[in-house]
């Protein structure tokens, strides 16, 4: 599940028989979503921070105040591998590079004029993020994950993002149509399929459940209040 946003209103899971419950970013802002997993689940949790985990701090300090409120039972993924079992997870923010509608400079302009991570979000103490700052952390992200995937492994792969990978993850939006899709969503189709087995992720306030590629591609986000449809907070994945 992924965008709880329990900055706006609380949420309590429902009991399940989970292995391992993944939250795929913006569950509330700072390291307070991580606390709340310690507490509403017994099983293995994979925390990716979302964008609003980084609200009103900056992208390294938050990122280890995460990890260091972490309890035995959660872990922190941000460019990091963690192998359960025969599976292994692949899990990383993701962040966009603004080049999936086409326009990079175009979609960069307007989402730094139109989204609240520009105002919310420190670099680093002195200063708010830029475009910039986003598109070269999507891309190394990138590096990393081709990286990963060019690496044998006997068993199944999951990579977990807060951003979508596709913008197929878009088709039937409200919210989609325009510039703004491509700090939302990058192309990164052509990492999609072997040898990933199931692609989770978040942010675009929009359930999915598609295949690409023969990759299974899942969103279950709950968004603010009253906003989205489809949100399935007893939804269980084999894989």
């Amino acid at each position: 599940m992924s965008d709880l946003h329990l900055e706006c209103e609380d949420f309590v899971p429902p009991v399940d028989d989970a292995d391992v419950v993944v939250l795929a970013g913006d569950i509330c802002p700072h390291q307070r979503g991580v606390t709340w997993a310690e507490e509403a689940f017994n099983c293995a949790v994979i925390y990716i921070p979302g964008n609003h985990e980084f609200y009103g701090g900056d992208l390294t300090d938050t990122l280890q105040k995460m990890r260091a409120s972490a309890g035995e039972n959660v872990w922190i993924l941000d460019c990091e591998e963690i192998v359960m079992g025969n599976v292994r997870f692949l899990g990383m923010t993701m962040w966009t590079d603004f080049s999936s509608t086409g326009d990079t400079e175009k979609a960069s302009l307007t989402a730094q004029k139109a989204i609240p991570d520009f105002k919310c979000i420190r670099a680093e103490k002195s200063r708010f993020i830029e475009p910039a700052d986003l598109i070269a952390r999507s891309r190394a992200s990138r590096n990393w994950l081709t990286g990963c995937l060019a690496t044998p492994f006997d068993g199944k792969t999951v990579v977990i993002t807060h951003h979508a990978p596709s913008m197929k993850s878009l088709e039937g939006s409200p919210h989609a149509g325009g510039l703004l899709d491509g700090a939302f969503a990058n192309a990164w189709d052509d990492l999609i399929g072997a040898p990933v087995d199931l692609w989770l992720h978040g942010h675009t306030h929009f359930p999915v459940d598609y295949v690409l590629n023969g990759t299974r591609l899942v969103s279950n986000p709950r968004g603010y209040p009253g906003e989205v449809e489809g949100f399935d907070p007893t939804l269980i994945l084999e894989i």
